[in-house]
Protein backbone atom coordinates (compact mmCIF):
# COMPACT_ATOMS: atom_id res chain seq x y z
CA UNK A 1 0.00 0.00 0.00
CA UNK A 2 0.84 3.41 -1.10
CA UNK A 3 0.12 6.73 -1.30
CA UNK A 4 -0.65 7.36 -4.80
CA UNK A 5 -1.96 10.64 -4.98
CA UNK A 6 -4.59 13.46 -3.54
CA UNK A 7 -7.83 14.08 -3.63
CA UNK A 8 -8.94 17.88 -4.68
CA UNK A 9 -9.19 18.52 -1.12
CA UNK A 10 -5.44 17.51 -0.36
CA UNK A 11 -6.30 13.70 1.50
CA UNK A 12 -4.43 11.17 0.35
CA UNK A 13 -5.64 8.05 -2.12
CA UNK A 14 -4.05 4.69 -1.50
CA UNK A 15 -3.21 2.29 -3.93
CA UNK A 16 -3.09 -1.66 -3.08
CA UNK A 17 -1.73 -4.34 -5.05
CA UNK A 18 -3.18 -7.80 -4.23
CA UNK A 19 -1.37 -11.02 -5.81
CA UNK A 20 -2.18 -14.12 -6.39
CA UNK A 21 0.50 -16.56 -8.67
CA UNK A 22 -2.53 -16.52 -11.48
CA UNK A 23 -3.49 -12.76 -11.38
CA UNK A 24 -2.26 -8.95 -9.93
CA UNK A 25 -5.09 -6.71 -8.49
CA UNK A 26 -4.36 -3.29 -8.46
CA UNK A 27 -7.20 -1.17 -6.53
CA UNK A 28 -7.64 2.17 -5.19
CA UNK A 29 -9.40 3.98 -2.42
CA UNK A 30 -11.39 6.53 -4.45
CA UNK A 31 -14.07 4.78 -5.23
CA UNK A 32 -12.80 1.16 -4.17
CA UNK A 33 -11.89 0.97 -7.22
CA UNK A 34 -10.39 -1.91 -9.31
CA UNK A 35 -7.94 0.10 -11.29
CA UNK A 36 -6.05 -2.71 -13.28
CA UNK A 37 -6.10 -6.06 -13.76
CA UNK A 38 -3.27 -8.82 -15.22
CA UNK A 39 -3.07 -12.39 -15.33
CA UNK A 40 0.33 -14.50 -15.71
CA UNK A 41 2.00 -14.47 -18.87
CA UNK A 42 -0.71 -11.76 -20.59
CA UNK A 43 0.08 -8.77 -21.67
CA UNK A 44 -2.55 -6.41 -21.31
CA UNK A 45 -4.54 -5.82 -18.71
CA UNK A 46 -8.88 -7.09 -18.09
CA UNK A 47 -9.83 -4.32 -17.10
CA UNK A 48 -10.26 -0.50 -18.32
CA UNK A 49 -8.81 1.64 -16.34
CA UNK A 50 -6.51 4.49 -16.01
CA UNK A 51 -2.84 4.54 -15.51
CA UNK A 52 -3.01 7.59 -13.35
CA UNK A 53 -5.17 9.04 -10.82
CA UNK A 54 -6.50 12.51 -11.86
CA UNK A 55 -8.94 10.81 -14.89
CA UNK A 56 -10.93 9.02 -11.70
CA UNK A 57 -11.79 12.34 -10.07
CA UNK A 58 -14.78 12.80 -12.98
CA UNK A 59 -14.72 9.15 -14.38
CA UNK A 60 -17.88 9.48 -16.08
CA UNK A 61 -18.04 5.75 -17.22
CA UNK A 62 -17.33 4.83 -13.63
CA UNK A 63 -14.52 2.56 -14.44
CA UNK A 64 -13.97 -0.19 -11.98
CA UNK A 65 -15.96 1.89 -9.04
CA UNK A 66 -17.78 0.62 -6.65
CA UNK A 67 -21.62 2.04 -7.36
CA UNK A 68 -24.11 2.98 -4.97
CA UNK A 69 -25.88 3.44 -2.97
CA UNK A 70 -28.35 3.01 -5.30
CA UNK A 71 -26.28 1.36 -8.56
CA UNK A 72 -28.29 1.82 -11.87
CA UNK A 73 -31.02 4.19 -12.23
CA UNK A 74 -34.52 5.65 -10.15
CA UNK A 75 -36.97 7.24 -12.29
CA UNK A 76 -37.51 11.08 -12.02
CA UNK A 77 -35.27 10.88 -8.87
CA UNK A 78 -37.87 10.36 -6.02
CA UNK A 79 -39.02 7.30 -4.49
CA UNK A 80 -41.39 6.79 -1.34
CA UNK A 81 -40.04 4.75 1.68
CA UNK A 82 -42.30 3.82 4.58
CA UNK A 83 -45.00 6.32 3.41
CA UNK A 84 -42.74 9.01 2.75
CA UNK A 85 -41.62 10.52 -0.75
CA UNK A 86 -37.80 11.61 -1.05
CA UNK A 87 -35.99 13.30 -3.49
CA UNK A 88 -32.42 12.00 -4.57
CA UNK A 89 -29.92 13.94 -6.63
CA UNK A 90 -30.80 13.79 -10.26
CA UNK A 91 -27.16 13.66 -12.15
CA UNK A 92 -28.80 12.26 -14.99
CA UNK A 93 -29.75 14.79 -17.46
CA UNK A 94 -31.54 16.54 -14.65
CA UNK A 95 -34.26 14.17 -14.22
CA UNK A 96 -33.45 10.86 -12.93
CA UNK A 97 -30.96 9.13 -10.46
CA UNK A 98 -28.08 7.33 -10.91
CA UNK A 99 -25.85 5.47 -9.01
CA UNK A 100 -26.53 7.40 -6.24
CA UNK A 101 -26.10 10.70 -7.30
CA UNK A 102 -23.01 12.92 -8.02
CA UNK A 103 -21.45 12.17 -5.05
CA UNK A 104 -22.26 8.68 -5.20
CA UNK A 105 -19.98 5.59 -3.61
CA UNK A 106 -17.89 5.62 -6.84
CA UNK A 107 -16.30 9.07 -6.20
CA UNK A 108 -15.66 8.91 -2.61
CA UNK A 109 -12.27 8.52 -1.15
CA UNK A 110 -12.80 5.33 1.08
CA UNK A 111 -11.21 4.27 4.26
CA UNK A 112 -8.54 1.01 4.63
CA UNK A 113 -10.37 -1.35 7.42
CA UNK A 114 -7.54 -4.13 6.85
CA UNK A 115 -5.34 -5.52 4.23
CA UNK A 116 -2.78 -7.88 3.27
CA UNK A 117 -0.94 -9.52 0.05
CA UNK A 118 -4.27 -11.10 -1.30
CA UNK A 119 -7.25 -9.10 0.39
CA UNK A 120 -8.11 -5.42 1.37
CA UNK A 121 -11.37 -4.05 2.83
CA UNK A 122 -12.82 -0.41 2.20
CA UNK A 123 -15.21 1.13 4.50
CA UNK A 124 -17.21 4.13 3.42
CA UNK A 125 -20.00 6.00 5.62
CA UNK A 126 -23.02 7.71 3.58
CA UNK A 127 -24.34 10.28 6.33
CA UNK A 128 -28.38 10.67 6.42
CA UNK A 129 -29.75 12.51 3.91
CA UNK A 130 -26.64 11.93 1.36
CA UNK A 131 -27.98 12.73 -2.04
CA UNK A 132 -31.33 13.00 -0.30
CA UNK A 133 -31.28 8.77 1.00
CA UNK A 134 -32.54 8.64 4.09
CA UNK A 135 -30.39 6.54 6.91
CA UNK A 136 -26.78 6.39 8.12
CA UNK A 137 -25.25 4.04 5.84
CA UNK A 138 -22.11 2.23 6.46
CA UNK A 139 -20.87 -0.14 4.06
CA UNK A 140 -17.47 -2.65 3.41
CA UNK A 141 -15.69 -3.69 0.53
CA UNK A 142 -13.48 -6.24 0.16
CA UNK A 143 -11.42 -7.44 -2.12
CA UNK A 144 -9.86 -10.99 -1.86
CA UNK A 145 -7.50 -12.75 -4.69
CA UNK A 146 -6.77 -16.41 -4.32
CA UNK A 147 -5.11 -18.16 -7.53
CA UNK A 148 -7.51 -17.26 -10.66
CA UNK A 149 -10.27 -16.04 -8.62
CA UNK A 150 -11.46 -12.26 -7.19
CA UNK A 151 -14.12 -12.34 -4.86
CA UNK A 152 -16.03 -9.25 -4.23
CA UNK A 153 -18.32 -8.95 -1.17
CA UNK A 154 -19.80 -5.76 -0.14
CA UNK A 155 -21.97 -5.50 3.10
CA UNK A 156 -24.27 -2.61 4.32
CA UNK A 157 -25.77 -1.87 7.56
CA UNK A 158 -28.21 1.30 8.32
CA UNK A 159 -29.88 3.07 10.85
CA UNK A 160 -33.14 3.84 9.11
CA UNK A 161 -34.96 2.09 6.55
CA UNK A 162 -33.13 3.43 3.25
CA UNK A 163 -32.16 2.10 -0.21
CA UNK A 164 -29.05 -0.07 -0.79
CA UNK A 165 -28.49 -1.58 -3.92
CA UNK A 166 -24.31 -1.94 -4.69
CA UNK A 167 -22.19 -3.02 -7.61
CA UNK A 168 -19.11 -3.11 -9.08
CA UNK A 169 -18.75 -0.83 -12.23
CA UNK A 170 -15.51 -2.83 -13.89
CA UNK A 171 -15.33 -2.95 -17.67
CA UNK A 172 -13.96 -6.04 -18.90
CA UNK A 173 -11.61 -6.29 -22.39
CA UNK A 174 -10.08 -9.97 -22.40
CA UNK A 175 -8.26 -9.69 -25.58
CA UNK A 176 -6.24 -6.12 -25.07
CA UNK A 177 -7.87 -4.49 -28.77
CA UNK A 178 -9.56 -1.76 -29.30
CA UNK A 179 -13.58 -3.18 -28.64
CA UNK A 180 -15.67 -6.40 -27.65
CA UNK A 181 -16.60 -7.14 -31.16
CA UNK A 182 -14.47 -10.60 -30.94
CA UNK A 183 -15.67 -11.24 -27.25
CA UNK A 184 -18.49 -13.90 -27.17
CA UNK A 185 -21.18 -13.69 -24.87
CA UNK A 186 -23.37 -16.13 -22.65
CA UNK A 187 -25.93 -15.33 -20.17
CA UNK A 188 -27.90 -17.93 -18.22
CA UNK A 189 -30.85 -15.90 -18.39
CA UNK A 190 -34.06 -15.44 -20.87
CA UNK A 191 -35.26 -12.17 -19.28
CA UNK A 192 -35.22 -8.70 -19.59
CA UNK A 193 -36.59 -5.10 -18.88
CA UNK A 194 -37.38 -2.99 -21.69
CA UNK A 195 -36.04 0.50 -20.71
CA UNK A 196 -36.55 3.69 -22.77
CA UNK A 197 -33.74 6.36 -24.19
CA UNK A 198 -32.80 7.01 -20.31
CA UNK A 199 -32.82 2.93 -19.43
CA UNK A 200 -35.43 3.74 -17.13
CA UNK A 201 -37.70 0.34 -17.14
CA UNK A 202 -40.96 0.72 -18.98
CA UNK A 203 -42.39 -2.76 -18.00
CA UNK A 204 -42.18 -5.71 -16.32
CA UNK A 205 -39.51 -8.37 -17.64
CA UNK A 206 -40.12 -9.58 -20.91
CA UNK A 207 -38.33 -12.24 -23.34
CA UNK A 208 -34.67 -11.31 -23.85
CA UNK A 209 -35.32 -12.83 -27.40
CA UNK A 210 -38.15 -10.00 -28.44
CA UNK A 211 -35.43 -7.46 -28.01
CA UNK A 212 -32.52 -9.42 -29.92
CA UNK A 213 -31.12 -10.02 -26.84
CA UNK A 214 -31.22 -13.54 -26.43
CA UNK A 215 -27.16 -14.94 -25.34
CA UNK A 216 -28.84 -18.14 -23.02
CA UNK A 217 -26.78 -20.42 -25.21
CA UNK A 218 -23.86 -18.01 -26.63
CA UNK A 219 -23.45 -15.21 -29.03
CA UNK A 220 -20.55 -13.02 -30.63
CA UNK A 221 -21.01 -9.16 -29.91
CA UNK A 222 -20.27 -8.84 -33.41
CA UNK A 223 -23.25 -7.63 -35.85
CA UNK A 224 -21.80 -7.12 -39.33
CA UNK A 225 -18.59 -6.15 -38.12
CA UNK A 226 -19.77 -3.64 -35.28
CA UNK A 227 -20.30 -3.94 -31.39
CA UNK A 228 -24.00 -5.74 -30.70
CA UNK A 229 -25.59 -2.68 -28.13
CA UNK A 230 -26.62 -3.85 -25.21
CA UNK A 231 -27.61 -1.74 -21.47
CA UNK A 232 -30.50 -3.59 -20.49
CA UNK A 233 -30.88 -5.77 -17.21
CA UNK A 234 -31.63 -9.61 -17.22
CA UNK A 235 -33.87 -10.68 -14.28
CA UNK A 236 -31.95 -13.20 -12.20
CA UNK A 237 -34.07 -13.94 -10.14
CA UNK A 238 -36.75 -11.96 -7.63
CA UNK A 239 -34.95 -12.06 -4.42
CA UNK A 240 -31.16 -12.21 -3.86
CA UNK A 241 -29.87 -15.97 -3.60
CA UNK A 242 -27.08 -18.20 -3.09
CA UNK A 243 -23.74 -17.77 -5.19
CA UNK A 244 -24.64 -19.06 -8.68
CA UNK A 245 -23.25 -18.33 -12.34
CA UNK A 246 -24.77 -15.45 -14.04
CA UNK A 247 -22.95 -15.08 -17.58
CA UNK A 248 -19.48 -15.77 -18.77
CA UNK A 249 -17.19 -14.55 -21.90
CA UNK A 250 -14.42 -15.53 -23.77
CA UNK A 251 -12.22 -13.79 -26.22
CA UNK A 252 -8.99 -15.60 -27.95
CA UNK A 253 -7.66 -17.94 -25.03
CA UNK A 254 -9.09 -16.02 -21.82
CA UNK A 255 -12.55 -16.68 -20.29
CA UNK A 256 -14.13 -14.67 -17.40
CA UNK A 257 -17.24 -16.96 -15.51
CA UNK A 258 -19.07 -14.28 -13.42
CA UNK A 259 -20.99 -15.52 -10.37
CA UNK A 260 -23.20 -13.59 -7.79
CA UNK A 261 -26.05 -13.32 -5.06
CA UNK A 262 -27.82 -10.67 -6.67
CA UNK A 263 -31.39 -10.92 -8.43
CA UNK A 264 -29.96 -8.57 -11.82
CA UNK A 265 -26.95 -8.77 -14.23
CA UNK A 266 -26.83 -5.03 -15.92
CA UNK A 267 -25.19 -5.70 -19.30
CA UNK A 268 -23.35 -2.96 -20.59
CA UNK A 269 -21.23 -2.77 -23.94
CA UNK A 270 -19.79 0.79 -23.19
CA UNK A 271 -21.37 2.29 -26.00
CA UNK A 272 -20.71 5.70 -24.13
CA UNK A 273 -17.18 5.14 -23.58
CA UNK A 274 -14.66 8.40 -24.30
CA UNK A 275 -11.61 8.94 -22.34
CA UNK A 276 -11.24 12.02 -24.63
CA UNK A 277 -7.57 12.30 -25.36
CA UNK A 278 -6.65 10.72 -22.22
CA UNK A 279 -4.33 7.50 -23.42
CA UNK A 280 -4.36 4.27 -21.21
CA UNK A 281 -1.32 1.90 -20.37
CA UNK A 282 0.35 3.92 -23.16
CA UNK A 283 -1.59 2.25 -26.59
CA UNK A 284 -4.69 4.27 -27.37
CA UNK A 285 -8.31 6.32 -26.21
CA UNK A 286 -11.00 4.19 -24.93
CA UNK A 287 -14.13 4.73 -27.39
CA UNK A 288 -17.44 3.07 -27.47
CA UNK A 289 -17.60 -0.21 -27.13
CA UNK A 290 -14.01 -0.42 -25.02
CA UNK A 291 -15.00 -2.61 -22.87
CA UNK A 292 -18.08 -5.04 -21.34
CA UNK A 293 -19.87 -4.03 -18.04
CA UNK A 294 -21.39 -6.95 -15.94
CA UNK A 295 -22.95 -5.72 -12.87
CA UNK A 296 -24.86 -8.01 -10.56
CA UNK A 297 -27.15 -5.76 -8.57
CA UNK A 298 -31.03 -5.08 -7.93
CA UNK A 299 -33.09 -4.50 -10.90
CA UNK A 300 -33.46 -0.84 -11.42
CA UNK A 301 -36.08 1.81 -10.76
CA UNK A 302 -37.03 -1.03 -8.25
CA UNK A 303 -37.95 1.69 -5.58
CA UNK A 304 -40.80 2.81 -7.75
CA UNK A 305 -42.43 -1.10 -9.50
CA UNK A 306 -44.05 -3.25 -6.57
CA UNK A 307 -43.03 -6.23 -8.07
CA UNK A 308 -39.82 -5.50 -8.49
CA UNK A 309 -36.76 -7.77 -5.98
CA UNK A 310 -37.24 -5.72 -2.76
CA UNK A 311 -34.93 -2.42 -2.83
CA UNK A 312 -35.16 -1.57 1.10
CA UNK A 313 -32.51 -2.34 4.06
CA UNK A 314 -34.08 -1.64 7.28
CA UNK A 315 -32.05 -1.30 10.86
CA UNK A 316 -31.16 -4.53 11.93
CA UNK A 317 -30.75 -5.93 8.83
CA UNK A 318 -27.32 -6.70 7.11
CA UNK A 319 -27.09 -6.01 3.35
CA UNK A 320 -24.52 -8.54 1.82
CA UNK A 321 -24.05 -8.87 -1.72
CA UNK A 322 -21.04 -11.22 -3.51
CA UNK A 323 -19.36 -11.49 -6.95
CA UNK A 324 -16.84 -13.77 -8.04
CA UNK A 325 -15.31 -13.48 -11.19
CA UNK A 326 -13.36 -16.73 -11.81
CA UNK A 327 -10.59 -16.11 -14.99
CA UNK A 328 -9.07 -18.85 -17.34
CA UNK A 329 -7.06 -19.24 -20.29
CA UNK A 330 -9.22 -22.27 -22.25
CA UNK A 331 -12.32 -21.68 -23.32
CA UNK A 332 -14.84 -23.27 -21.21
Amino acid sequence: MFVYGKMPNGDDVFQITLESNDLQLKVLSLGAIIQDLRMKNIKHPLVLGYPKLEPYFENSGKLGAIVGRYANRIANGTATIEGKIYSFDKNQNKTHTLHGGSDGSAVRNWKIVQYNKSMVTFLDKLPDGHMGFPGNLTVETTYKVAQSTIDIVIEASTDKTTLCNFTNHSYFNLDGTKNIANHQLMVECDKVLPVDENGIPISGPIFAKDLDLDFKTGRTLNNNGNPIEVDHNFCISNTRQNLRRNAFVTAKNISLELFSTEPGLQVYTGKGLNSGNEKIWGKYPYREFAGIALEPQIWPDAPNQIDFPNPLLQPGDKYKHHTRLKFSRTKI
